[in-house]
């Protein structure tokens, strides 16, 4: 994985282009290579400590799931009551997990390199993000209108979407979701159709790659979707930050301080790029996991504390359980039922429930779950359905809340509050993209140097947004909220 070698000029300045192997020997002896980039040419070395660094990262990755799915369950939890079109958006994350573990393994297989150097698999998977983090702030979008409260209007006398039960995903944005990620998925299997799915193809064919720039190098498609993935996230803890204060529960504000490590995840990832993730910082695929893991940990333990303070316990952990229990027997049932040849009216009336006697095999399993599921009712605290009519537990309710880009665009509608994402997304990814090139000589010079320092350069890119944004948490905590995450951490 090699992020470019530098040639000298004839004519004064730099002349940059990508290395393969047996330049990395020849260029040693005849020019001055330099030092941090040789170190991250496709040499052994390298390919090792990359290969060793994916390894630790699929691990970190892997268990990462499982305090994600806590913070699902406490999450959507009724009690919670939680909008529940950003929930489904975080449910939605798991269609990202689960496309990213292919899209890895073809990179893999075909190419031999990470997902990273080959955009139009790169590109189709990491879309899969940008669309959970869209659903999630578009979902918050829907809970202020819901409250009456877009636009900054007190919410005293709006009518609260918590009264209305049985909330559910508006019809809108889970279709659309799900379009979109078979939209992505389609691009990938585009590329194949097409014969375009060469190793560094650019994903939907926008190859606009600034002359020097090495083959790995993210196009401005893929730039753009990493890029409205990080604007999208902080909105979303924006309007979470704003959600604690018109719920009342302060707790909310931990769920902000929970997504934070989560940001400076997607930071970590996109410093690994902007480097033409050279395997000089290849721990940054190993701290982009530990960063993914940590914030999974902190948004369950944020989740659960917000659970709690809405009045959840362990027996609501064991109810829910029996309930789960219950409604995979009712499945198991019907699919049973609906596999049972057909009844022979003939027979029928020869059977002992004809004669008004109770005969569970005739019936199947119905008679069986009965109890259990009547049971599982007086748990809940729950009536009886009416004849006829399923049981349908009060769903997550919606809450407003908004901040910062929110604030600024909170009476837009949502089609040009869309365009504004899209523009500002790809406005940022041509910056980070192009930036570099467009650099005085003398700064270009310094960039490039061959004493540069690439572990210095990507830890100063992540740490300095990430102080930034926790600074700014403080402030508003100090400002706003009684209670304090971190403190509790």
């Amino acid at each position: 994985v090699g992020v470019g070698g530098l040639l000298p000029a004839s004519r004064g300045g730099l002349a940059r282009r990508r290395l393969a192997p047996h330049d990395v020997v020849d260029l040693w002896t005849t020019t001055s290579v330099p030092t941090a980039l040789i170190a991250s040419s496709s040499s052994s070395t390298s390919a090792a400590s990359t290969a060793t660094a994916d390894a630790f990262a699929g691990s970190l990755f892997g268990a990462s799931l499982f305090p994600w799915l806590a913070m699902l369950y406490w999450m959507g939890h009724r009690k919670v009551k939680a909008p529940p079109d950003a929930v489904f958006g975080l449910v939605y994350l798991l269609a990202f997990v689960f496309g990213s573990i292919p899209a890895a393994i073809g990179a893999g297989a075909a190419f031999g390199d990470s997902l990273a150097d080959v955009d139009w698999l790169h590109g189709a998977a990491e879309s899969l993000l940008a669309v959970t983090n869209c659903v999630v702030v578009f979902g918050l979008r829907d809970g202020l209108r819901a409250a009456g409260t877009t636009g900054g209007a007190s919410s005293e006398d709006a009518p609260s979407a918590m009264s209305t039960p049985g909330a559910t995903p508006t019809s809108r944005l889970k279709p659309a979701a799900i379009v979109a990620g078979v939209v992505a998925a389609s691009t990938a299997v585009a590329h194949i159709a097409l014969g375009s799915a060469t190793e560094h193809a650019a994903w939907l064919g926008v190859d606009f790659h600034f002359p020097g720039e090495p083959e790995n190098a993210l196009s401005l498609a893929t730039w753009a979707i990493h890029t409205s993935s990080l604007v999208e996230w902080l909105v979303a803890m924006g309007l979470v930050w704003r959600y604690a204060g018109v719920a009342g529960v302060p707790e909310w504000r931990g769920v902000t301080w929970g997504m934070l490590p989560l940001h400076s995840s997607g930071i970590v990832a996109c410093t690994y790029h902007v480097l033409y993730n050279s395997a000089a910082v290849s721990w940054c695929v190993t701290l982009q996991a530990a960063l993914t893991c940590v914030g999974n940990c902190t948004m369950a333990f944020a989740c659960f504390r917000l659970a709690r303070a809405m009045g959840w316990t362990l027996e609501d952990l064991g109810d829910d359980a029996k309930a789960a229990w219950t409604s995979a027997l009712r499945i198991f049932s019907e699919t049973a039922a609906a596999e049972a040849p057909p009844l022979d009216v003939g027979r029928a009336a020869a059977l002992p429930a004809a004669r008004g006697e109770v005969a569970p095999r005739a019936a199947g399993y119905a008679f069986a779950l009965a109890p259990v599921e009547e049971e599982a009712r007086r748990a809940l605290g729950g009536a009886a359905p009416a004849s006829g009519d399923a049981a349908s537990p009060r769903g997550p309710e919606l809450l407003p809340g908004w901040e910062d880009i929110g604030d600024a665009w909170s009476a837009d509608g949502d089609a040009l509050f869309f365009v504004k994402l899209v523009v500002l997304s790809v406005v940022s990814a041509a910056l980070v993209k192009y930036l570099p090139f467009a650099l005085p000589d003398d700064l270009e010079r310094a960039f490039f140097a061959s004493d540069f320092d690439l572990d210095a350069a990507a830890t100063t890119l992540i740490v300095g947004p990430t102080l930034l944004n926790v600074l700014k948490w403080r402030q508003r905590s100090a400002e706003d909220a009684p209670e304090d995450f971190v403190g509790m951490l």
